[in-house]
């Protein structure tokens, strides 16, 4: 992903989590930051994007920010936090969840991490829990959790 996929991915946005918007310099920063984390999915017939992930080594027991800027990541990140992954209805149902993990565990095993972590958003518990993500319940997530919506969850697995 770099600077001129960004229209697209905002218009994705818009479109798979319209409640949930992000300001798109949050987006960029992380780009920045760790840009081998951040990928854009094209269909091959067309060269259409139809997804993107966002991704980047983090700290255990703590969620980033929604929606604002990290300044840094951390130097002794403990786990590779799923940011976002979102993908356009034609590119649903088809493997590219599952294609975008194992090269996220790619990375991960890259940078010696060994845990995945994310935020599961309501809606999207029962898919995560499939994948083997686990709820990580900790009073010190309620706040930064809420801000996600009702029932969004704190979850971690293991890298592949």
């Amino acid at each position: 992903m770099n600077e001129t996929d960004l229209p697209v991915v905002e218009q994705i946005m818009l479109a798979t989590y319209p409640h949930l918007l992000e300001d798109i310099s949050s987006i960029r920063e992380r780009i920045r930051l760790f840009p081998e984390g951040s990928r854009i999915l094209r269909r091959s017939v067309d060269d259409v994007i139809v997804g993107y992930f966002i991704s980047h080594p983090w700290a255990a027991h703590s969620i980033p920010p929604l929606s604002s800027l990290l300044g840094e990541l951390p130097t002794k990140a403990e786990v590779y936090y799923i940011h976002d992954i979102a993908l356009m209805p034609d590119a649903q149902g088809i493997g590219a969840a599952r294609a975008i993990l194992a090269d996220m565990s790619q990375i991960a095993r890259n940078l010696h991490i060994n845990r995945f972590a994310l935020v599961a958003l309501a809606s999207a518990l029962a898919f995560w829990t499939t994948q083997g993500f686990r709820e990580i319940h900790e009073d010190a997530f309620k706040e930064k959790l809420r801000t996600y919506g009702p029932g969004a969850q704190y979850m971690q697995r293991a890298v592949d």
